[in-house]
């Protein structure tokens, strides 16, 4: 069996999450400016980090189910 860092996927994975990270704290640095966008605006904005989100959220699943790998479970055990 292979080791799950020899994966592509584990680094998408990765990278996915660094992107998903430094998104949320560009939204964070820039809440005054995100406040005057229109209603569509942002819409649009929560539709795209949802969306990136959920893309990270099925990676995690399909991890956990190729791999055994539950993050949950060493912070729940905790």
């Amino acid at each position: 069996m292979t080791s799950m860092y020899q994966s592509p996927s584990i680094y998408a994975h990765i990278v996915n999450g660094l992107l998903t990270f430094a998104a949320l704290i560009l939204v964070y640095r820039n809440y005054s400016a995100i406040v005057k966008f229109s209603v569509y605006e942002r819409i649009v904005l929560l539709i795209l980090l949802s969306l990136a989100i959920g893309v990270h959220v099925l990676s995690h699943l399909g991890l956990e189910s190729v791999y055994g790998r539950n993050p949950m479970r060493i912070i729940s055990n905790s």
